[in-house]
């Protein structure tokens, strides 16, 4: 154990947690957590962040920033567990191949086509070009681009994410991972805020950048569970107090374009919950109430096609954008929201579960166990 370790760890050694690394089984409250996360993003795009939209209901960016959160816990679980495995990249990326591929692709392909088919049309935003969707590269374009595929640029980001961090991982010596790790955090946070917060319209690698410290903390978190480190009784106490502190005052009181300068403190006070079941703690009974576990679990689909569906339904009944200042739209988009969610549900059933079961065929050639929630690499992304 090297002198960082050792520093941040204290006396203070965890016991083996209650929830056990190895476990084969999904655990409901992490899925209960990306229900939280889906529903948020969902109701925001929906009824918040519309011409007529409600104040109170755009609050989709703290569901980005727990999917973001969850995606890092769910990788940095993964490679810490199975990066000296000979057949780590094999297997890594074809897993992660079959949960993400198959339904973006879909997503992607059927928007691009009725653009085609029923565009130029005043309801219909100008598309970036088709090959930087299926290349993972619109979040390049300076902008979130058209609003029906706009959730698409978080997909981007977590890709690039996924090809950089194994490598470095597998790079890095042991001794070096936890102060990499930390490191990474503050450097890419302080760089985004050197470079100046001016929204999504940071160009190039800027989205990566500022999204890298909240995926970063998600990793670490893993990390923590993975060799069992308990956090001294003080850091607990500050963790959620100090994040949940600069959250509330940012909120309150900065312009909404700085809003994203908060990510990571609010990435922290997530990534304590998700500590908190991990090492056997009391979760709240909610996080494994039936909807918010069916909502984390169709969650990935469901992000992703959302938005076109409502946009298409709109479009076609009312000639508009998607709106809800008269009832006939607040309705459509009710409806909207049934279809999104019945769709998801067959997509779930039909492809991504048989999909996930084929992946798991694929074993890594070690015999360590799996590290917690990752039995079922089904994060979603989740606006």
């Amino acid at each position: 154990m090297n002198k960082f370790e050792t520093a941040f760890r204290g006396s203070d050694i965890a016991q083996p947690a209650d929830r056990q690394t190895s476990s084969p089984a999904r655990i409901p409250e992490l899925d209960g957590m990306r229900g939280i996360a889906i529903l948020a993003v969902v109701i925001a795009h929906y009824f918040g962040e519309v011409e007529h939209g409600i104040v109170v209901f755009t609050f989709g960016w703290p569901g980005v920033t727990l999917f973001f959160v969850l995606s890092g816990f769910l990788i940095g679980s993964i490679i810490l567990e199975h990066n000296t495995s000979p057949n780590f990249f094999r297997v890594f990326y074809a897993r992660r191949a079959l949960r993400i591929l198959p339904v973006y692709f879909l997503t992607i392909t059927a928007t691009l086509g009725f653009i085609h088919l029923y565009g130029p049309a005043p309801w219909i935003d100008e598309p970036f070009p088709a090959l930087s969707y299926f290349t993972f590269t619109q979040n390049f374009g300076g902008s979130l681009g058209m609003i029906w595929l706009r959730p698409t640029w978080t997909l981007a980001v977590e890709e690039q994410f996924y090809l950089l961090t194994p490598l470095l991982v597998f790079l890095l010596p042991a001794r070096l991972l936890l102060p990499s790790i930390v490191g990474g955090i503050v450097a890419c946070y302080l760089a985004s805020v050197l470079l100046g917060w001016d929204g999504f319209q940071m160009r190039g690698a800027g989205p990566l950048l500022y999204s890298s410290p909240v995926l970063l903390i998600g990793v670490f978190s893993a990390y923590i569970v993975r060799q069992r480190v308990k956090l001294p009784e003080i850091v607990r106490l500050i963790i959620p107090l100090a994040a949940t502190s600069v959250v509330v005052a940012v909120a309150a009181f900065a312009p909404r374009s700085a809003l994203y300068a908060v990510w990571p403190f609010m990435a922290a006070l997530f990534a304590y919950c998700i500590l908190l079941i991990m090492q056997g703690r009391r979760s709240p009974m909610f996080l494994r109430s039936r909807v918010l576990v069916g909502f984390g679990t169709i969650s990935y689909c469901l992000y992703l096609i959302h938005q076109p569906i409502n946009g298409v339904m709109h479009g076609l009944i009312f000639g508009g954008t998607a709106d809800i200042a008269t009832a006939p739209q607040f309705l459509v988009t009710c409806a909207a929201l049934v279809v999104s969610i019945s769709a998801a549900t067959v997509s779930w059933f039909a492809l991504e579960r048989p999909l996930l079961q084929f992946g798991r065929r694929m074993s890594y050639s070690d015999t360590t166990a799996h590290p917690a929630g990752v039995a079922s690499p089904s994060c979603p992304r989740r606006s």
